[in-house]
């Protein structure tokens, strides 16, 4: 070999040993990432962004989305060291950070000659979201190169799940009625593609929408849908039940905070001005005893309510408060008690240890009375009651109790020992109205089981039970105490009983309304049987404890039902026809009952006559139910389908 060559060789070995090493972390990336989300992670025509998600969630969540895989991207298998360095990579892409985007400062002129200084948290060519220094948000339309603040005023909040403590569904806005209906357009969509199921009610107040969707929850601009921040985590694996399907109904606020359930029965409280995370608590633990949480929390003073679910999973149920600056649990309540407790002697049999009774919905409140009332969900094993006799308290009830305290002042048991899957879980709409002569505090709820109720809220005296569905065959009424007096053979059996309704109820957890304009209370009303068949089986952790099962017949119909509040008499019915709806109605004094229709459109109809007067046809399988608001004197109606969140408002 000639010197010549031998220099060249060890010239190219000496270069090739000074190249520095690729990182472990890089290398992974390269390898598994980089394909679909570009070289530095913002994104290319095969993948979207990743540094938006990286900069907002913790090294174990990036991780965990890693490893589940979601939408096109699929699930990696990554051995803890490699994913390691690959998360350590991730963060030189996107540190850590408060918000959602680099916050930049800026300075904008108003058209009135004055300024505003600001983080911007998002902006156009159109508008621009500019937070001062005290939190709040501006919402500023450009003009040139000034901008211009519209007015919130004159507005109207919708600042709880079920619009307010009464969970009537019920708004004096009436800018949308009979005359201005045919006008109603859609106005903005907010996509929430990856979510696998959207069953939220907005929530909005003073112009900023809050949305969720599984462990996730978004403040928006309310009038025009533009996202101010995002809070997001990924889904927990290994759950069961409605939490792995993905449902999230919705938020509760305090001046400062949002709070929402994740899937895997945390309660989190959100900074309302960037959505940080500022505590977190576990209200049971979803691996030992399989909770989970779906529903809004509830705020009521310095206290924030929230449930749990698992109510199919064998979790013993509970009512929980936190104080809304700590997240210290200020009381619990058990919804079932343990062997050997007082009540124990209503579970006759060894059922009782994985007895269920979950509260997986949010509640109402009486600040004059300073009641809570908070529904429960049904016993387990689902089907079989072999191995649970006696009324199974407090399942399938409606609890008042105390806010401060947790005490229960009262409870009404709607189905003991239900065997139907029959939760309690209906809205308990609290209603102001002259019952029979002398003027009530009502409660009133249709119940799952098909008979409509009505109690006194102060002493929970029951005043009224009548069916509100035509296929009822399990009780041929109620008696003067509120208990159901049975037909005989109306249990599940080993062959099998045709029994009505079957489990998915009269109707179910969506939305109900009254209206003290009409004087009517809307609901969404199932007829349906099925055939109930009980299996016994022991409990297996990790499995539903149905210990049976409900197989629909065909034939089965939707109806928005208007109902009598005095007699429980139907007074009008819409029939749905397509597919499935999960959707119940709000009422406005504008005489209007809005709904998301079985066949897929969203819909309004006439309060008094229910004459439907328009509709949009969204395509969508509703699973949710919709609410309106007031901002800057222009009335929306808000509603989530599986595309997103849509809102709608009367065109100029």
């Amino acid at each position: 070999m000639s010197k010549l060559v031998v220099c060249l060789f060890l010239f190219v070995v000496a270069a090739a040993s000074q190249q520095p090493a690729i990182a472990p972390g890089a290398k992974s990336f390269a390898t598994r990432c980089s394909v679909c989300h570009g070289g530095n992670g913002t994104g290319n025509d095969r993948g979207p962004t990743i540094l938006t998600f990286i900069g907002t969630n913790a090294d174990e969540q990036i991780a965990a989305l890693i490893r589940k895989g979601v939408n096109a991207m699929p699930p990696h298998t990554i051995p803890d060291p490699e994913m390691k360095d690959l998360v350590a990579h991730l963060r030189t892409l996107a540190p850590a950070r408060r918000f959602g985007r680099p916050p930049r400062s800026a300075t904008v002129k108003l058209t009135d000659g004055s300024s505003l200084q600001g983080l911007v948290k998002n902006e156009s060519t159109f508008d621009m979201q500019l937070q001062t220094a005290d939190g709040k948000v501006h919402f500023l339309v450009r003009n040139g190169d000034v901008y211009r603040e519209p007015s919130l005023q004159p507005k109207q909040d919708w600042p709880m799940y079920d619009g307010g403590f009464t969970a009537n569904r019920y708004s004096t806005l009436d800018q949308i009625n009979t005359s201005t209906v045919k006008r109603l357009a859609p106005k903005w969509m907010f996509p929430i593609s990856w979510a696998p199921r959207l069953e939220g009610t907005p929530v909005v107040e003073d112009g900023v929408m809050y949305v969720t969707a599984i462990n996730a929850a978004f403040a928006l601009d309310a009038a025009t849908g533009r996202q101010i921040w995002q809070y997001r985590r990924p889904q927990t694996p290994g759950l069961l039940g409605e939490a792995e399907a993905g449902a999230n109904r919705g938020v509760a606020l305090s001046p400062k905070l949002v709070f929402m359930a994740t899937d895997h029965a945390h309660l989190i409280a959100l900074d309302r001005a960037s959505g940080r995370l500022v505590w977190d608590v576990e209200m049971g633990d979803y691996k030992k005893e399989q909770y989970g949480a779906t529903g809004a929390p509830l705020v009521i003073g310095d206290l924030v309510i929230a449930g749990v679910a698992g109510g199919e999973e064998g979790a013993r149920g509970f009512l929980d408060a936190y104080d809304v600056s700590t997240g210290k649990r200020a009381w619990r309540f058990w919804t079932i008690p343990l062997p050997g407790e007082k009540l124990a002697e209503t579970w006759i049999g060894s059922a009782l240890k994985y007895g269920c009774g979950a509260t997986w919905m949010s509640g109402s409140y009486d600040p004059a009375l300073d009641l809570l009332y908070w529904t429960v969900g049904n016993p387990c094993p689902d089907y079989n009651g072999d191995d649970r006799k006696g009324d199974n308290l407090y399942t399938n009830s409606v609890l008042a109790l105390r806010p401060k305290t947790g005490e229960l002042k009262w409870y009404f048991q709607f189905t003991p020992h239900d065997t139907h899957d029959w939760d309690a879980q209906e809205p308990p709409l609290l209603v102001d109205e002259v019952f029979q002569g002398r003027p009530r505090k009502l409660l009133a709820q249709a119940n799952r089981n098909g008979f409509f109720y009505l109690l006194d809220r102060e002493t929970g005296e029951f005043l009224l039970g009548k069916p509100f569905i035509e296929k009822l065959t399990w009780a041929k009424g109620i008696d003067n105490k509120g208990r159901p007096i049975l037909n005989p053979n109306q249990e599940p059996t080993l062959e099998g009983t045709r029994i009505c309704p079957g489990p998915g109820g009269g109707t179910n957890w969506m939305s109900a309304s009254y209206n003290p304009d009409v004087k009517l209370y809307f609901v969404l009303a199932n007829e349906n049987c099925s055939i109930y068949k009980k299996v016994p089986e022991p409990f297996k952790l990790g499995e539903r404890f149905f210990n049976g099962t409900a197989a629909g017949e065909p034939g089965a119909k939707r109806f928005i039902r208007a109902l009598d509040l005095q007699t429980g008499r139907t007074v009008w019915d819409y029939e749905q026809v397509g597919g499935r709806s999960y959707s119940g109605p709000l009422s406005t004094k504008g005489g209007l009952v809005f709904f998301g229709d079985a066949s897929g459109a969203f819909a309004a109809l006439d309060a008094k006559t229910g004459k439907p007067l328009w509709h949009f046809q969204g395509n969508q399988a509703w699973w949710a139910s919709p609410m309106t608001y007031m901002v800057g004197g222009k009335q929306y109606v808000a509603m989530a389908g599986p595309a997103g969140f849509f809102s709608f408002a009367l065109n100029d």
